[in-house]
């Protein structure tokens, strides 16, 4: 060891450097090659890695049950019970950490804890190399055995008769790992990060390795896979003063110089004596260890520092952070309490790191290379998530409101503020309501007042069928002579229209407060905006080929508009949807079938975005009714985040008086509602749509004759020379593509038959979207194809 006396603190960053790895550069391009190889050749990669770095495979990559099963029977028996005490110390120690936290009330009415969760699925990695680490095993497997995680893999490398070695996978069964992978290197981290080998994909990966295997955990978390710490060599720290054992500290040292020629051992001490002492003890016990020559290439560029006194050597000690830290000085609890960067502290001249290492009950996993500054070692906590819930109620929101719109406003995100206000508006609302009810009930016991009730609900009594015959009704300035039409259109109609929405619900199977009713469809796409959306900040999603209101309606409210095109076979790319989307993505709009292509989306892959796509998922089905497929409006309970669209305008007739239907949770609704425009169905349309409602068979006829003619019509276009493709629909149009499409949409027009050109949309080139018409419109437009 290198001795240093006195050194000025200002040269700590200098003196204290690890030593240099090999160029890591060069390192990870190399790792990046062979993850890459896993990762777009999968198990066919992973047998070819395996067999040039592990050796040929003698049995699957999994270890049978009863290989690990028998694994107990070839442990001797002293090591059997050594792990077994182990175990028993290691999960003593770890139990503690599991606790459950307190629920506290911040304020009257807002309660806030935390829950931990298990990870779900973690790996663990255990080095094979010259020596058997089943301590490794149990460091891990216990925290992970604690947490509760449902799915943990270990992978290890085997020996050569084919098996890990008997003691790792007696310590796996210990800690009820059943999956157990005899597989090493850059190609086990891979396996584990990517699924392969027939184990399912981790979320988070354990356990220490060479420079390899250190390169593959940082860059597979650089693919969104969580790893337990910087890793890298083994390192020691010791103070120690002039009543330290020198052998003691000698063997301390050594203990870690062992473990490979890059680790680094320090010594700091207020006695020259002490240091001179310890050198000599270095040389006597390496001479007796089977792995001297890799402690003295470790001790070569170690260093021994001769300080002023104990509290320099505790300040060099935190500069250096080590990964283990001994105190082997008189008092060393009072010194303990000095220490700040350490990832594992020892006591007192009777414990060794050894003990740590292997058996006293603290976990082994510790920060390395000054990483423990910032990160601390191994525990129950690096298995869990601690997830944070709250609890507000009315009256809590109610106090604490003013100070989150103050908060909100000053920071400029005025819907923060409207999340809170539009809550206890609600709230004082309904506050309000309550009070005049009663006062009105224990003033003439007959009627229930609420605003904007329907037909002011002809005064129901809230608990009879009792009704006010002949009310008069002036409250709302209509014109009590009845204007010149006379009759019902005189008055405004229900807002909330209650009567159609019973109606309406009844037919599509959901509840009134699943339901929505707009001017079109385009009013709920344009209150989804204005409810969700924070103008200049969050983005929209849509998937062009596609209908052109989402566009039109994102640009006037100022939302951010990503793009993720369908393929050219106008099918759905969730994977590129996801790319496209981050936390400020708040809306995604999706028309199925398509238009204009009339194609309905893939299920599995509307599953995948309603599953991870961070905000609403909307789902216009303006065209289910021609299509023959199941509406997403049967899955509304199971996704919290979609939203259905409707309309009344094209199987059911109604285009000329806008009737669209939004179907989502009863929150997403009753916000819609909130922000619509007073009385945004009139009348008419609530007539009219109750009149179709009743003749739902002749609709129904309806539906099946167009679908009836665009079959007819698609083979027919398909036979004509001037075609070159029509594409299949499930809506009541085509999307045609011809030779010349604007010629032909000339012709068309020319003689009276209008249709609309495509052309300029992506993957539409040269594409007409025909309506299907009558059999006798379809004829005609056949015959001018034809001639065209």
């Amino acid at each position: 060891m290198q001795i240093v006396v006195n050194p000025a603190f200002e040269q700590a960053n200098t003196m204290l450097q690890r030593p240099q790895l090999a160029d890591t550069t060069a390192h990870q391009l190399q790792v990046r090659a062979l993850l890459d190889e896993l990762r777009h050749s999968g198990d066919h990669a992973l047998f070819q890695l395996a067999e040039r770095f592990d050796g040929p495979q003698l049995k699957p990559f999994r270890v049978e049950p009863a290989c690990l099963a028998a694994a107990a029977g070839k442990v001797p028996e002293s090591l059997r019970q050594a792990i077994e005490q182990a175990y028993e110390n290691i999960r003593c120690f770890h139990l503690a950490q599991s606790s459950t936290e307190p629920t506290i009330e911040t304020m009257p009415g807002v309660r806030c804890w935390r829950r931990a969760v298990p990870i779900e699925r973690v790996g663990l990695y255990v080095p094979g190399g010259t020596a058997p680490l089943f301590s490794t095993v149990l460091m891990l497997g216990v925290p992970a055995q604690i947490a509760g995680c449902r799915e943990v893999v270990l992978c290890t490398p085997a020996m050569p008769d084919g098996d890990p070695h008997p003691a790792v996978l007696f310590a796996a069964e210990l800690c009820g790992i059943a999956q157990v992978y005899r597989l090493g290197g850059v190609q086990a981290i891979g396996a584990m990060a990517y699924g392969l080998g027939g184990m399912p994909p981790v979320y988070k990966i354990f356990g220490p390795g060479n420079a390899w295997v250190t390169a593959a955990k940082q860059l597979v978390a650089l693919d969104g896979v969580a790893i337990d710490m910087p890793a890298g060599p083994s390192e020691v720290a010791v103070v120690a003063d002039h009543t330290a054992n020198p052998a003691f500290v000698a063997a301390d040292l050594i203990s870690q110089a062992e473990h490979g020629v890059d680790s680094q051992v320090i010594l700091f001490s207020n006695s020259a004596a002490l240091v001179e002492r310890v050198q000599d003890e270095l040389g006597l016990q390496l001479e007796k260890l089977p792995r001297r020559d890799i402690a003295r290439q470790a001790l070569a560029h170690s260093k021994a520092f001769v300080l002023s006194s104990l509290d320099e050597a505790m300040q060099w000690s935190n500069a250096y952070a080590p990964e283990h830290l001994i105190l082997q000085v008189a008092a060393p609890n009072y010194w303990a309490s000095k220490v700040v960067n350490a990832g594992s502290v020892f006591l007192g001249p009777y414990t060794p790191e050894s003990a740590g290492d292997y058996a006293s009950g603290t976990n082994h996993t510790l920060p390395t290379g000054g990483w423990a500054r910032a990160y601390a070692g191994v525990s129950v906590d690096a298995f869990v998530k601690k997830i944070t819930f709250q609890e507000i109620t009315p009256g809590g929101l109610q106090l604490l409101g003013p100070t989150i719109e103050t908060m909100a406003a000053a920071e400029g995100l005025y819907g923060h503020a409207q999340a809170v206000r539009i809550r206890n508006a609600e709230f004082g609302m309904r506050n309000a309501e309550y009070g005049v009810r009663n006062v009105e009930w224990a003033r003439k016991n007959i009627v229930d007042l609420k605003p904007y009730q329907s037909a002011r609900d002809e005064f129901q009594m809230p608990n009879s069928a009792l009704r006010i015959p002949h009310s008069v009704f002036l409250d709302a300035n209509e014109n009590s002579l009845g204007g010149a039409l006379r009759g019902r259109y005189a008055r405004y109609p229900d807002p909330h229209q209650r009567q159609l929405k019973e109606k309406i619900a009844a037919l599509k199977a959901v509840q009134p407060e699943n339901l929505f009713l707009g001017n079109g469809s385009d009013e709920a796409i344009d209150l989804l905006l204005r409810v969700f959306v924070e103008p200049g900040a969050d983005n929209v999603v849509i998937t062009p080929p596609t209908y052109g209101m989402y566009k039109v309606q994102a640009n006037i409210h100022g939302a951010v508009l990503r793009e993720a095109p369908l393929q050219p076979d106008f099918s759905l790319d969730a994977a590129l949807v996801l790319q496209q989307s981050d936390h400020r993505s708040k809306v995604l709009f999706l028309c199925s079938p398509n238009n204009p292509t009339g194609n309905s989306l893939e299920v599995a892959a509307v599953e995948q975005l309603l599953r991870h796509f961070p905000g609403l998922v909307v789902v216009d089905e303006a065209y289910i009714d021609f299509s023959g497929r199941t509406s997403w409006v049967n899955r509304l309970d199971e996704f919290p985040n979609l939203v259905v669209l409707q309309t009344f305008s094209k199987a059911w007739g109604l285009a000329g008086l806008r009737l669209g239907v939004a179907m989502a949770s009863a929150g997403i609704i009753q916000l819609l509602e909130k922000v619509k425009y007073p009385y945004n169905i009139n009348q008419c349309t609530l007539q009219m749509a109750e009149k179709a409602l009743s003749e739902r068979d002749l609709v129904e006829a309806q539906i099946r004759t167009l679908v009836y003619e665009r079959h007819r019509l698609s083979e027919a276009l398909t036979a004509c020379a001037r075609v070159r493709t029509v594409f299949p629909s499930d809506a009541n149009f085509l999307l045609v593509r011809f030779d010349d499409a604007g010629r032909i949409y000339g012709h068309l027009a020319s003689n009276g038959i209008v249709v609309r050109n495509r052309s300029l949309e992506k993957h539409c080139e040269q594409c007409l979207r025909i309506t299907v018409g009558t059999p006798e419109q379809n004829d005609a437009l056949l015959a001018l194809v034809g001639d065209g």
